[in-house]
């Protein structure tokens, strides 16, 4: 009797326990970060399969596990790499704005960024138009 009533106990513990946090379980990601404050609400940084993404606190997934390397969130962007490739997802909706196809990509100053792709070079401004084109 003893056992069962502390069976019951610890499973309805945890039950509300679970409700006050609004977890909800995250299957299938091999890792969640910390969720962090952005501009598309609180979201972590996840990986699966090697491959690396975003989801909202609900566990709705901003942005899909698709990317090598996820860079840190500077003014409402993050540089991500596939396959040695870069481009840019945007905070607000995740969704990727510069597509992943230069070689390299340089920090924005004064709005543009130096580009290079199979040893041509250009500019691209915040919006990702290439201002000045790869020659």
């Amino acid at each position: 009797m003893r056992t069962l009533f502390t069976f019951l106990f610890l499973s309805l513990a945890m039950a509300g326990f679970a409700q006050k946090k609004n977890m909800k379980p995250m299957l299938g990601y091999d890792k969640i970060y910390p969720y962090k404050e952005s501009a598309a609400g609180r979201i972590a940084k996840v990986e699966k399969l090697g491959k690396m993404g975003f989801i909202k606190e609900d566990g709705e997934e901003l942005v899909a596990c698709k990317y090598d390397n996820i860079y840190p969130w500077e003014k409402g962007r993050a540089k991500v790499e596939i396959a040695g490739k870069y481009g840019f997802i945007r905070e607000a909706d995740g969704e990727e704005y510069i597509q992943v196809k230069y070689d390299y990509i340089g920090p924005f100053k004064n709005g543009l960024a130096i580009i290079t792709n199979l040893g041509r070079r250009g500019l691209i401004n915040e919006e990702g138009t290439e201002v000045v084109p790869l020659d």
